[in-house]
């Protein structure tokens, strides 16, 4: 392992601050989100008022950061804390100053600031009265919204993402990019409209950051689950591949290559889909794949595709398969209570994937497991964590000392608990446990879980001790 490999963690502020409205913030797509529950234990959604009021406890949270020996540490400027409505032309004073506090305690601290610039944040008005990234002028907010966080922090931040999990976008338009499907449009333009205008904005926030800063390394991030068919029927076999190539290489083949590629072009022509995509857009995403300088994903499972029997017709059997929820399980692999599916080799998988395709560094930049956990005496036994991210960060480190692959660093998720993408404290992710419950905040205490002090001691080691052997 190189000796300046980045460990640390990942967390979405707007997932964890709380603070809700409090010092200018508007409302965001998180905060209105109307959840459709997991399929696993009976939800239990909470509001974003207070989260786990990361807002007030930020510097305490960043403290426990610096003890476990973190080198990186990435989060996510809310939107709507520094534009309420996303379309004013002057920013909200303080929420910039509030993120360029964090980055400064950060570097006090010699932790590396990772910067996401959106992640599930989009101010709620530009999804209602815009319709989000399907809306062009949405991209121009955006692109302004970049260009004054990287003026605040310019020559403070070294790495930049442009946008969390983008490809996720054409999944979960709401949550993901602020859009809602219109009656008019079918669920095939839109995954062809917005993809394009997802790209565009990802390209224009590169040419943005390294106008203004062109030391800053910027990277493309997207949501990575590999697929693996069903069974090695020639039908499963195609069926994979098309859905490997849709949801995990689509994103970056246009973030690295600097064009659309001829499987989605042809996906567009075989269902005499049309879209807005200017020349100069075009040209925007070119320049933008020469300034790229990393690759960042998240990780948590692997998933299984199948064909669909009874569908004869090719662009229906795609269509199928894109969107497809049937939620077919990996014999071979376990999973946590809510279904996913733990697969430690399909990380390595993956980066070896990824560095083949693309020869760019990679950055894990979200990877961990949730859990259902309670606090007993003042502790948290959490072991089934502790042997995830052994497995995986063995994985990884296969991938990089024996199959040569190029990892920028490694960012778990996450440091502390905080509500899930659906609104869950139950599911927890933390290395330190909050203590709240979705109806009940309690007193908001933070404690270390065994974890905490396995993860000190890995980072101590530089990734070559993971042995659970800790007396907590």
């Amino acid at each position: 392992m190189k000796t300046d490999f980045l460990w640390g963690g990942a967390l979405s502020n707007v997932q964890a601050e709380g603070g809700y409205l409090e010092d200018g913030k508007g409302l965001n797509v998180y905060d209105n989100l109307t959840v459709t529950p997991e399929k696993g234990i009976e939800p239990q959604f909470c509001k974003t008022d207070i989260a786990v009021d990361h807002y007030h406890h930020w510097q305490e949270d960043i403290d426990l950061m610096v003890e476990m020996g973190f080198k990186a540490y990435r989060f996510s400027i809310v939107w709507s804390r520094i534009n309420p409505l996303g379309d004013e032309e002057e920013p909200n004073e303080k929420g910039l100053a509030f993120y360029e506090r964090m980055v400064d305690y950060c570097l006090s601290k010699n932790i590396e600031p990772v910067v996401s610039l959106v992640h599930f944040d989009m101010p709620l008005h530009l999804m209602e009265e815009y319709n989000g990234f399907l809306n062009k002028k949405v991209i121009e907010f955006y692109v302004s919204h970049v260009r004054r966080i990287v003026n605040r922090l310019k020559g403070k931040v070294k790495y930049y993402i442009t946008y969390n999990e983008i490809n996720l976008g054409v999944f979960m338009p709401e949550l993901v990019a602020g859009v809602k499907q219109p009656e008019n449009m079918s669920k095939q333009q839109l995954f062809a409209q917005l993809t394009i205008n997802l790209q565009i904005a990802h390209a224009k926030a590169v040419l943005a950051i390294k106008s203004i800063d062109p030391e800053a390394q910027v990277g493309g991030m997207i949501g990575h689950t590999p697929f693996y068919a069903a069974t090695c029927k020639p039908e499963d076999v195609l069926a994979n591949q098309f859905q490997n190539q849709m949801h995990n290489y689509l994103a970056l083949d246009i973030m690295c290559f600097g064009r659309l590629p001829h499987y989605f072009l042809q996906y567009m022509k075989n269902r005499n889909i049309n879209v807005e995509y200017t020349d100069s857009e075009r040209e925007n995403i070119k320049k933008a794949s020469r300034l790229l300088d990393y690759i960042a994903f998240s990780y948590y499972q692997s998933a299984i595709t199948s064909s669909f029997n009874d569908i004869q017709d090719i662009n229906k059997q795609e269509d199928a398969i894109l969107y497809d929820n049937r939620g077919y399980k990996n014999p071979y692999c376990a999973a946590n209570e809510w279904g996913w599916q733990i697969d430690a080799n399909g990380l390595r998988l993956s980066l070896i994937d990824f560095y083949n395709r693309y020869r760019k560094p990679l950055f894990i930049v979200e990877n961990g497991i949730g859990i259902d956990e309670k606090l007993i005496n003042e502790k948290v036994y959490d072991d089934e964590r502790i042997i995830y991210y052994q497995k995986h960060i063995t994985a990884m480190k296969e991938a990089i000392e024996h199959d040569g692959v190029d990892v920028i660093g490694y960012l778990a998720w996450s440091p502390i608990d905080f509500l899930s993408s659906h609104k869950e404290i139950r599911k927890r992710y933390g290395f330190i446990y909050v203590n709240r419950d979705y109806k009940d905040l309690k007193n908001l205490k933070r404690y270390r879980k065994k974890s905490f002090y396995w993860y000190q001691k890995v980072i101590r080691s530089n990734g070559t001790d993971l042995e659970n052997d800790i007396d907590y």
